[in-house]
């Protein structure tokens, strides 16, 4: 779901404004000269403010690798490169975690928007599930789906952490792989 063009640069744009500013930031004028469009324009590509904040949001996490292409051959890679990848894109793009708890914040306030971010995060988690499913055929659809909840609110805590305590970053990651001891068990490693 990677946007190109005008959408893209309003979408980027938007994370700028809420990084730097929080939501009470992210106003339609601010954004149309952040994104250097009228706001006609702005409005053309997005019918509202939150469907850009949404945009952003889903981008990032539906427009993970790790959930569009195929797994790797292990339920530890694919938990292993899925940190990678959230961390990369963290460390490409260091105002996408400010932006995301900003978004959080909108979101509390605002019920078609976090009706929206509801889902599209069980959108992720369904995606997760069927995945972690797939490697642990053992597991129940339930316990499947829990563990994919449980891998969503780490990665939100990660990403929280990252942003307020980026000097820990080796205990974060030795969280993390704790987290995927636990669920991955005692699969071989590749």
């Amino acid at each position: 779901m990677i946007r190109t063009g005008k959408k893209q640069d309003i979408v980027a744009a938007a994370v700028a404004l809420l990084a730097e500013g929080g939501p009470e930031a992210l106003t339609a004028s601010a954004l149309a000269a952040a994104a250097g469009v009228s706001k006609a324009n702005l409005f053309h590509h997005f019918g509202s403010l939150d469907e850009v904040v949404l945009a952003a949001f889903e981008d990032f996490l539906l427009g993970m690798e790790s959930l569009r292409e195929p797994p790797p051959a292990t339920l530890r890679d694919w938990l292993e490169a899925l940190m990678a990848e959230a961390a990369q894109s963290l460390a490409a793009r260091p105002r996408l975690s400010g932006a995301y708890l900003a978004f959080v914040a909108r979101a509390r306030s605002e019920p078609r928007l976090r009706a929206r971010l509801e889902a599209v995060v069980a959108e992720a988690r369904a995606g997760f599930a069927a995945i972690i499913g797939g490697f642990r055929p053992d597991l129940s659809a339930a316990q499947a789906e829990a563990l994919a909840s449980l891998v969503l609110i780490a990665g939100d805590g990660m990403v929280i952490h990252r942003d307020l305590f980026p000097d820990h970053l080796a205990t974060q990651t030795a969280g993390w792989r704790a987290l995927v001891d636990l669920i991955a068990g005692k699969e071989s490693t590749s």
